[in-house]
């Protein structure tokens, strides 16, 4: 079988190349599992396809700002029209109301400023209204870093970013950090992840004084939820270990010394793929990939390739003891429950999640005794379809869809394959469906027991949400009787989702 070969990150450029040229990344797949594991083991690779329709889209600079937004003592400079800044001062009220007894600071701005491109400025440039931001952000917030996200208007003028940031930084005592997130880049939003990776370790992270051989850097973006924070926490202390959050809602100087970790550990493959590269690539910092600390063999998987590192086999290996001993019987019972409310069937559920997720979702949805009926990611890396194989070899075919959020393709599969259950990312959109719908993650700010999926007992949390959704649905009947199709009979005619879809 062919292995995904990858060329070494040249971390000296402006910033990443597009994901789709450095991975081969597609974002329109629809088929079986074993056709996609088929075409993998021949060498055929990930086939691109263009659409003629898109619903709906996403933005690099979207992708960037609702992340690095939260760097707790940085502030956010989106150089562009004001309208790029939409929705970023919800970020600061989502956070307000965890308990700071879970660890919450007390303290956090989250403030963003825009350059405030005008017509003229398109016309005859920003440099100079950047600079003016720059010099503003400093001095309004005394800040250890300033991040500038670039908007499509920056890069169609071309302003150069790099030159206002080497000539204004003798005189600023923040860090300035440019990412180059222009909406227009990549038809793959998760280049956004790769180019805020980028400037984060080109501009931020230094050198090791030090190893820390009890510290672990954790990927955790908008779906590591705090609720995950905290249990995950709560297990590295039983352990002697302690976790680094980053980037989302790390301070600058836990950015600054992730060079010092013992391993960077996974929770979510598009977002920390780049990132964990480039900090082994620049300072040595092992990593692994997978498995995801989701569900009980992942978890102690997971925990099992920290200890490599960390020299804590023996006390990571009474932890996975002690909490499978925990679980098991109440995971059990809940099974029990669980085919109880399906009368004696095996419920069946559409996964639609990021890539770590669809991959490991299956293994956890398997000790749940779910049956996956499909799984469905914005997009898929050569390096998933490895993972994707030899959940094949365990768990059998299923089918793989990938779709950019359209949730019209969704719609098609969720109509033909009618599932017991749907569980989505808040991002996946909203349309009708005939099974229940059970959230895959919430986001970052809910810190609520439910909101805990990973790791050992987020597999009951999890199968306590599916019990609930598969006990009570008769909302979901109602709305599926009562609400019109928000699309044609013909639509659902079509042989496949990607009826919209032709190779090149």
């Amino acid at each position: 079988m062919p292995q995904f070969k990858e060329e070494k990150l040249d971390l000296d450029s402006k910033t990443s190349p597009k994901r789709e040229d450095r991975l081969g990344t597609i974002k329109n797949y629809a088929g079986s599992l074993s056709d996609l594991v088929e075409d993998y083991k021949s060498g055929k690779g990930l086939e691109w396809r263009n659409r003629t329709f898109e619903q709906s889209g996403g933005c690099l600079l979207t992708q960037t700002v609702m992340r690095l937004v939260t760097i707790r003592d940085s502030i956010l400079i989106i150089h562009g029209p004001v309208g790029c800044s939409q929705g970023t001062n919800g970020y600061r009220e989502m956070f307000q109301k965890i308990p700071l007894a879970l660890g919450k600071p007390q303290e956090f701005e989250l403030a963003v400023l825009s350059s405030n491109l005008s017509e003229s400025d398109i016309v005859f440039g920003g440099e100079k209204k950047l600079r003016q931001a720059i010099i503003e952000a400093n001095a309004r917030y005394n800040p250890k870093s300033i991040i500038i996200a670039t908007s499509c208007a920056s890069g169609v003028m071309g302003d150069d970013i790099e030159g206002v940031v080497d000539s204004i930084q003798p005189e600023i005592q923040a860090s300035l950090v440019p990412v180059h997130c222009e909406g227009f880049r990549s038809k793959i939003n998760q280049t956004a992840f790769d180019a805020s990776s980028h400037a984060i370790v080109k501009y931020l992270v230094k050198p090791p004084k030090k190893k820390q051989k009890d510290l672990v850097n954790i990927i955790a973006p908008f779906s590591v939820t705090w609720a995950d924070r905290v249990e995950i926490n709560r297990l590295f202390a039983k352990v002697g270990l302690r976790a680094n959050y980053v980037p989302d809602f790390a301070t600058t100087e836990e950015l600054e010394t992730m060079s010092e970790a013992a391993v960077t550990a996974p929770t979510c493959a598009s977002y920390g793929e780049y990132l964990q590269r480039a900090l082994f690539e620049k300072f040595g910092v092992p990593y692994f990939r997978e498995p995801g600390p989701l569900g009980l063999q992942n978890t102690a998987d997971w925990f099992r390739e920290i200890a490599k590192h960390t020299g804590k086999e023996k006390e990571i290996e009474a932890l996975i003891e002690e909490e499978i001993s925990i679980v098991t019987p109440l995971l059990e019972e809940l099974k029990k429950n669980l085919k109880a409310s399906m009368n004696g069937k095996e419920a069946s559920i559409f996964v639609a999640a990021g890539q770590l997720r669809i991959a490991f979702i299956p293994r956890l949805a398997a000790e749940l005794g779910i049956k996956v009926a499909a799984i469905s990611s914005r997009e898929i890396d050569p390096y998933i379809v490895e993972d994707l194989v030899k959940v094949h070899e365990e768990l059998g075919d299923f089918e793989v869809h990938s779709s950019d959020e359209q949730p019209f393709e969704h719609s098609h599969m969720l109509n033909r394959l009618k599932p017991d259950l749907y569980t989505g990312c808040p991002f996946m959109g909203v349309y009708k469906r005939e099974g229940s719908q059970v959230r895959n993650h919430s986001f970052r700010s809910d810190f609520s027991i439910p909101a805990n999926q990973f790791v050992f007992r987020g597999i009951l949390n999890y199968g306590y949400i599916v019990q609930r959704s598969l006990q009570n649905q008769s909302l979901t009947r109602t709305l599926h009787a009562k609400t019109p199709s928000p699309y044609k009979s013909w639509w659902y005619e079509q042989p496949d989702a990607l009826a919209y879809s032709k190779a090149l």
